[in-house]
């Protein structure tokens, strides 16, 4: 990008724009740009060794370097940086901000939209932290972030309320004398006026006296034809890369042409970051240097590229607590890990040495998953352990598929070093196949969509390269060093599968009219009963200052545990920042602020007086659900194609149809169970849509091989595949439901909504991936006609053709 910027653009160096505080007591320290990009170079060059070398005993001696080194820097990320935890987990901040209306304009609904989309992306950019915003009342912006100290809150402040207009202006040419004079009144020069220059200081630290420079009140370029503000380290640091619009273009072209040798001022908010001498003329755009720090530029890029319609201010703030409990998040903590642990102990037994092995692959694949969560600092939230848990499935997922393969070419008499050459082959497919379609399904999620969805996108992103990594590097080194022991001799697996061969498809038509009935009655139970929150629906916000007489947030809740209030009301202390006074926000429903107030009054025995009651908007706005429904559409699309491309259209609809049925049939049981929507649950459908995709793709891996290898009925074909994965889908989806039902059981209250909906989703999607993307599959093939073994066939083909080179 830095070699792009400097042929295109003229550099612009500029000041530090603010005095930032050092960084607090206990903050993340930094880790040098450099040294991530050497150490990435390094390891880089290991993987072009690994997959260049073609002697054995290199490739293993560079497969375990590169295993150890990816372990080793992961883990030092991780103790280095470590993770931010979410405000379920560790509370926070809360905010009330106030939008001001521009002159002769009234704050509408849409302004609200455009406030809380800007400042989204300037906190929550890449989404791997944790931003809680919702329109409040009329004017104002309900506003939660997780662990913000004293001296983080200042920089947050200042973000927020950034209006970030940038703009161009040629300076005076006398400004060095006129600026002084002109901002202490003593001169007037008619279409200027003189604005500061961002503080500036010697090289003992010390603040130098404030400059002034002369700029004309009609600037040249305003911030409008401002495209895009984006970071890049380049030959001076962290810096900003700053892209005109055409309009904008149009403007700086002659402007720098006529003006060579004069100096230009950048100004952002009524402050001159720096006025660089013209050296030649430039159009497109212009990047910014400076003494910034990577987190300072990533935040100014953010605001450049998101700027406030309206400015605003910041009410008041509070320190708030967990939205759950600290024996629940422990509570919660020790049961997925209970539950983790468990079905590793039983990877281990089932197949036994072989399972050490994964075990090896398996604990590497978290570490990665931690370092790299910890290197782009991701705020650990339940979505993201939603994520997490997603991830390590699929890492489960593909050892078993290999394992699974181990055992068939073994039993067709191939030797252990030959039968392992061949189960990584025949699984490999079928792991890239299903991990793309994944990818590609994270990939729209993270440009597309916002807040919430994206932070799954990413550490679906993370895990899958993860997987990727273990699954079929780590453990293959690992069996290539033992392979030449003289006690490795065979490998020995327990089978709980039965041999007996399941007719699944001679039911078709009845599962297909279930499924389709299931569908039907989730699809009007959702809307019917409405499981959603206090955080998807809005509702109430009733402050109530703690001075009141025995109020506790234990007193609130088992107050109103009783009261039908249509959602679950949300319960936090607060703590104004820079005064001793405590709160409770109690969040609940629409109207139901005076009936939570009189139970509580009835309850405690006390006159609660000191009240205040807002309405807070859905935490999902509008902007959000466009975004996140456009990306999982053009996801499904992507998915289609790709399935369309690699197998036949008939796959691609079996795929599509099985997810949707799976989320839809998932959402609607939960409801039917009674069970409450809120944003936690936004991660757990994700999940559901993940595994659904996941199961499915590597069925029909297995279904498209038998019809290139196998003869007979495309039915007994597919009969045939459906029987030969059915040890892997048990394994798999019994090791992860067993995970999800030690969290729902012996997770707590809190946790058990959100492994509920994993629980449901899980049986639906091993149940959808045998009885109804296969059943799809067939019935689509005879309704059109195809003949899908000549269509695989052909597929494959072409993909031997291309990579055939022509003969002349």
């Amino acid at each position: 990008m830095e070699k792009a910027v400097d042929k295109a653009v003229e550099t612009i160096s500029a000041s530090k724009p603010t005095d930032e505080a050092a960084p607090a007591a206990g903050s993340v320290p930094a880790i040098s740009g450099n040294w991530v990009f050497l150490l990435g170079l390094g390891l880089l060059a290991l993987f072009v060794m690994y997959f260049a070398s073609e002697a054995s005993r290199r490739k293993r001696i560079v497969g375990a370097v590169l295993s150890v080194a990816v372990a080793a820097l992961s883990l030092w990320l991780y103790q280095s940086l470590g993770m931010q935890q979410g405000i379920e987990l560790q509370g926070g901040v809360s905010m009330e901000i106030k939008i001001r209306p521009g002159q002769g304009k009234e704050v509408t609904s849409s302004t609200q939209e455009q406030a809380i989309g800007v400042l989204t992306k300037r906190l929550n950019d890449m989404g791997t932290g944790e931003v809680l915003l919702a329109p409040q009342g009329d004017d104002g912006i309900f506003l939660q972030m997780p662990g913000v100290g004293q001296e983080e809150l200042k920089k947050v402040q200042a973000t927020l309320e950034k209006v970030a207009q940038l703009e161009f202006s040629i300076l005076h040419p006398q400004s060095q004398f006129l600026g002084v004079q002109v901002a202490n009144g003593a001169e007037v020069v008619p279409g200027y006026e003189a604005l500061p220059y961002a503080e500036e200081k010697d090289d003992n630290g010390e603040p130098l006296p404030t400059r002034y420079g002369l700029v004309k009140i009609k600037r040249d370029m305003s911030g409008k034809n401002v495209a895009k503000g984006g970071y890049f380290y380049g030959e001076k640091g962290d810096s900003i890369a700053v892209d005109f619009t055409s309009e904008g273009a149009k403007i700086m072209g002659p402007l720098t042409l006529e003006n060579q040798g004069q100096p230009l001022a950048i100004i952002l908010d009524n402050v001159i970051l720096s006025s660089p001498v013209i050296q030649e003329p430039f159009s497109t755009g212009c990047s910014i240097t400076g003494s910034f720090t990577q987190k300072e530029a990533l935040a100014l890029a953010s605001a450049l590229e998101n700027p406030l319609e309206n400015p605003i201010e910041i009410a008041f703030s509070n320190y708030i607590s967990p939205t759950m409990g600290k024996a629940s998040v422990q509570q919660g903590i020790l049961a997925g890990i209970a539950g983790l642990a468990l079905t590793l102990l039983f990877i281990l037994l089932y197949y036994r040495f072989a399972g050490m092995v994964a075990l090896i692959g398996l604990s590497i694949c978290i570490a990665i998953i931690f370092g790299t969560m910890s290197l782009f600092q991701f705020t650990l939230t339940l979505p993201g352990i939603a994520g997490i848990i997603l991830t390590i499935g699929m890492a489960v997922d593909a050892n078993v598929l290999i394992y699974e393969r181990l055992r068939e070419e073994m039993a067709a008499g191939k030797s252990l070093r030959a039968s392992l050459e061949a189960a990584y082959e025949k699984a490999f497919s079928s792991i890239m196949d299903a991990n793309i379609t994944s990818l590609m399904t994270a990939i729209i999620l993270f440009v597309v969509a916002d807040g919430t969805v994206k932070g799954f996108a990413v550490t679906l992103m993370i895990g899958i390269f993860a997987t990727l990594f273990t699954a079929l590097i780590v453990t293959r080194v690992c069996f290539s060093w033992i392979m030449d022991a003289s006690f490795f001799k065979k490998l020995t697996f327990m089978n709980f599968v039965p041999e007996k061969q399941f007719d699944f498809l001679s039911k078709g038509k009845f599962w297909m009219i279930f499924s389709a009935a299931a569908v039907i009655v989730s699809m009007i139970a959702i809307p019917a009963l409405d499981p959603r929150g206090v955080e998807l629906k809005g509702g109430d916000s009733l402050t109530i200052h703690s001075g009141e007489s025995g109020l506790t947030k234990t007193s609130i809740l088992e107050s109103l545990k009783n009261l039908d209030l249509g959602a679950s009301p949300i319960v936090q202390e607060q703590k104004a920042v820079g005064d001793e006074g405590e709160y409770f926000l109690v969040r609940t429903p629409d109207n139901t602020a005076t009936q939570v107030q009189d139970q509580l009054e009835k309850d405690l025995g006390v006159k609660l007086e000191d009240t205040t009651v807002s309405s807070v908007g859905s935490a999902v706005g509008k902007s959000m659900l466009t975004t996140s429904g456009l990306a999982m559409f053009v996801g499904m699309l992507a998915i289609m194609a790709y399935v369309t491309i690699r197998y036949e259209f008939a796959f691609a609809l079996g795929a599509i149809v099985a997810l949707v049925h799976d989320v839809i049939v998932a959402l609607g049981v939960v409801t039917l169970l009674g069970q409450e929507l809120t944003l936690i649950s936004v991660g757990a459908l994700l999940t559901v849509a993940g595994y659904s995709i996941n199961d499915t793709i590597i069925i029909f891996d297995r279904v498209r091989e038998g019809l290139q290898t196998k003869r007979g009925e495309v039915k007994d074909i597919m009969n045939y595949s459906l029987n030969k994965t059915l040890g892997r889908t048990i394994l798999t989806s019994g090791t992860t439901l067993f995970t999800v039902l030690v969290l729902a059981v012996f997770g707590g209250p809190a946790l058990r909504n959100f492994a509920l909906i994993l629980l449901v989703g899980l049986v639906v999607g091993t149940y959808s991936s045998l009885f109804v993307a296969s059943p799809i599959v067939l019935w689509w093939a005879k309704r059109s006609g195809t003949n899908l073994r000549r269509a695989v066939l052909d597929t494959e083909q072409s993909k031997i053709e291309g990579a055939t080179p022509q003969q002349a």
